[in-house]
């Protein structure tokens, strides 16, 4: 779908719009553990902001993600919780009349020095992720952690 531009909040600004039919199911792109969740509160729901928000980062600290617009998040989702890569996060979620196509809001950030101090560095993979489309292949990434664009393969 897209990717967004000047918004100040890192899990926004370099949020990438991944279009998915309802119900596609989300899994985690790698090994993490959650930071921030808020479940899906359906009284909540807005045209932009819906459905369940999980924030992870890497084992190490290094990498931060965040998922949006999803529901029937598993019950083991919540802060603290070790998460694999592959495991499930939940489903594509639309609010129903919101004007907006289904869509995974997803978004990720390389943060120099580590967390919680580090610097934060968005990362944009959607050109790269187009190309992947409705194909089962995968690639690997390569953070640098010296604010340099990530090495894909």
């Amino acid at each position: 779908m897209g990717d967004h531009i000047n918004p100040d909040q890192w899990y926004i600004q370099y949020g990438m719009d991944l279009s998915g039919a309802v119900s596609t199911r989300v899994y985690a792109a790698f090994d993490s553990h959650v930071t921030i969740y808020h479940p899906h509160d359906p009284k909540k729901d807005t045209g932009k902001v819906y459905g369940a928000q999980i924030f992870a980062r890497s084992d190490n600290d290094m990498v931060g993600v965040f998922y949006q617009h999803i529901t029937s998040v598993p019950a083991g989702i919540k802060i603290g919780a070790n998460i694999k890569k592959g495991d499930l996060l939940g489903e594509v979620f639309i609010v129903k009349d919101s004007g907006m196509q289904p869509h995974l809001h997803w978004a990720l950030v390389e943060i120099i020095g580590g967390a919680p101090g580090g610097r934060y560095v968005g990362v944009n993979l959607h050109i790269k992720l187009l190309a992947k489309a409705n194909t089962s292949e995968t690639f690997p990434v390569t953070f640098n952690q010296d604010g340099t664009p990530p090495t894909m393969t």
